[in-house]
């Protein structure tokens, strides 16, 4: 792994408070990122609602592709973000 990405992966991963993290991201990402970046969790998490596919893209107002690409992203066994989804749901009250 690059050192610099070694570095900023460390940085983010101390970071506790999600205002602290909505901050850092809002200085790394341009505002369109930040957008496409929660547009995309959005899709996972409705997917694993069960949310058809069609509805999601509706919901959203984004393109069937894009979501059909996170369900092919959340059948994969190996995927970090459901997995991440898996702790995070482990840990809510």
């Amino acid at each position: 792994m690059k050192t610099d990405e070694a570095h900023l992966l460390r940085a983010l991963c101390a970071i506790q408070d999600p205002a602290d993290m909505r901050r850092v991201l809002g200085d790394l990402l341009t505002r369109s990122e930040y957008a496409a970046l929660q547009k995309r969790w959005a899709i996972l998490r409705l997917l694993r609602a069960g949310i058809p596919q069609r509805e999601i893209a509706r919901r959203i107002g984004g393109s069937l592709c894009n979501v059909t690409r996170g369900a092919r992203l959340m059948r994969d066994p190996a995927c970090a973000s459901g997995a991440l989804m898996d702790r995070l749901e482990k840990r809510a009250p």
